[in-house]
């Protein structure tokens, strides 16, 4: 435009020149000024994305605070609800508790072991907690503690039942065991139980669990002769698992049974039909050794010859 000028004659030269380092220079002025805005903008555009952010953060965290403080609010009511409608409301309190069991135990000592009385609020005592106390106890195997509203708690025991003791004839054992090896003490002591012999365990005491393998197979015996078909014949009086060869069964009518540790059951089941033979034939027996198969052996009590 200004080129115009200087042809026609309406600038000079040096004017011309002037006018075009003058709009040289506004150009480049506005070249930096136009980064200049960029950069400002782009800075207020990152502290409104801050302040946004923080504004989200800030709104978060209030309601997670509010959602929290609701939530304990909630649980507190709850529990001051159930004080004062359960826990704390005579209505539930008990008055009677029922107790039953299978065994020999009285309702005195099962409520003494349970650790609770009449009186008490019924949803204040918690049954799981009894059950475990009352589990505690050797001679009880189960326990189930429950409520029958509004004011009884319920107990049902069912006692292990004593099937030998361990010790020595005669020596006066404090211990017994039931038919799965836990220990009881001398309230299931009868005098009549058989004793076994030869259980390595060492100092055992009621609650315990025997883990010799060796009283497992004088339990076997047991059960085995205390069933209807061999009770009459073999009354057990001690069962000598002390050898790890044999196991030794004395009877009450005073023979003495070896066995080895195979067959058992089968050897057991012929054995009062030898005893009865022996006797029909006049033999005075005193030792049935049946560790072997067959040809079981017969030894009568005065000397040491056998007989087949």
């Amino acid at each position: 435009m200004f080129g115009r000028f200087v042809r026609y004659g309406i600038l000079s030269e040096s004017t011309f020149l002037e006018k075009l380092d003058l709009a040289a220079k506004k150009k480049n002025q506005r070249r930096r000024i136009r980064p200049r805005e960029h950069v400002l903008k782009a800075a207020a555009r990152a502290v409104v994305r801050r302040r946004t952010r923080r504004r989200r953060v800030a709104s978060a965290i209030g309601v997670a605070v509010g959602l929290a403080s609701l939530v304990v609010l909630a649980g507190w009511g709850g529990r001051l609800a159930w004080r004062k409608l359960f826990t704390e409301n005579e209505f539930f309190q008990i008055r009677q508790v029922e107790i039953t069991t299978d065994g020999t135990l009285g309702t005195a000592m099962i409520q003494e072991f349970a650790g609770v009385q009449a009186g008490e609020n019924l949803f204040a005592v918690r049954p799981n907690a009894i059950r475990d106390q009352l589990l505690s106890v050797a001679v009880i195997a189960n326990a189930q503690v429950g409520r029958r509203l509004p004011d009884t708690l319920i107990i049902e025991i069912s006692e292990r039942v004593a099937v030998a003791r361990l010790g020595r004839p005669g020596a006066g054992s404090s211990l017994a065991v039931d038919a799965t090896g836990h220990v009881l003490g001398p309230g299931s002591v009868r005098a009549g139980l058989p004793v076994i012999l030869g259980v390595r365990d060492a100092g055992l005491r009621p609650g315990n669990v025997v883990r010799d393998p060796m009283l497992g197979e004088a339990l076997v015996v047991l059960e085995l002769c205390n069933q209807a078909l061999l009770r009459r014949e073999l009354s057990v009086l001690t069962v000598d698992v002390g050898d790890e060869d044999l196991i030794c069964v004395g009877l009450r009518s005073g023979e003495e049974v070896l066995l080895s540790r195979d067959k058992v059951e089968e050897k057991l089941r012929q054995l009062p039909i030898i005893m009865a033979v022996a006797r029909s034939k006049g033999l005075n027996l005193a030792v049935y050794d049946m560790t072997v198969d067959h040809n079981y052996v017969g030894r009568p009590a005065a000397t040491g010859e056998g007989s087949r």
